[in-house]
């Protein structure tokens, strides 16, 4: 009887765990690492540049809240759709796979939980990093820069997993990103406090 190999598939029973493994890990985080790092990054730097650009004041609240109230509305809907989109692309890569069924290996509640919070504390610090360190405006520059470079490199990073092009899911994020840095930039600007 002759066997169809698949890609990744090795006589050696220690390649076979180390792939299921990765496999699981895989399957059990991208969602909860998009969801996590994706949002925060993104609403971060929409609070950022909405306080910088609107006051250059961080004791207003009012204005960071509107802020961040457009960009959470924006970044939320494209959070849900890249990491539906990731599963999806996760579960038809399997099935072609001839993998267990698709959506089976998630993490529970409590994992979901410490994985995506974990990810929205690293996401968030990132443009935030560039205040710590450099006057507001230089900081401004300097975290919408890191900020885009993140959000490429973690849709990059998600389409190396899912099997996709790395570059067009690289630029997705930083158009979702983008789109709700301008809309705060753009609050920040009509509500503009003197």
């Amino acid at each position: 009887m002759t066997s169809i190999r698949r890609r990744g598939d090795t006589d050696a029973p220690d390649c076979s765990r180390q792939t299921a493994r990765r496999a699981l890990l895989e399957r059990a985080t991208v969602r909860e690492v998009l969801m996590g790092a994706q949002d925060n990054i993104t609403n971060v730097l929409a609070v950022v540049l909405g306080v910088t650009i609107g006051a250059g004041r961080a004791d207003l609240v009012a204005l960071a809240g509107t802020a961040a109230a457009v960009a959470e509305a924006i970044s939320m809907g494209g959070v849900l759709y890249t990491s539906t989109r990731a599963e999806r692309d996760l579960d038809a890569r399997d099935a072609l796979a001839g993998s267990p069924a698709p959506g089976g290996s998630r993490l529970g509640p409590g994992g979901a939980a410490v994985v995506t919070g974990l990810a929205a504390l690293a996401g968030g610090m990132v443009p935030l990093a560039p205040f710590a360190v450099l006057p507001v405006g230089p900081a401004m520059v300097a975290s919408l820069a890191i900020s885009i470079l993140a959000l490429f490199a973690l849709g990059s990073a998600t389409a190396t997993i899912t099997r996709r092009t790395w570059w067009r899911d690289g630029l997705r994020l930083v158009a979702i990103g983008g789109t709700a840095a301008l809309a705060a930039a753009l609050v920040g600007s009509v509500l503009r406090v003197d």
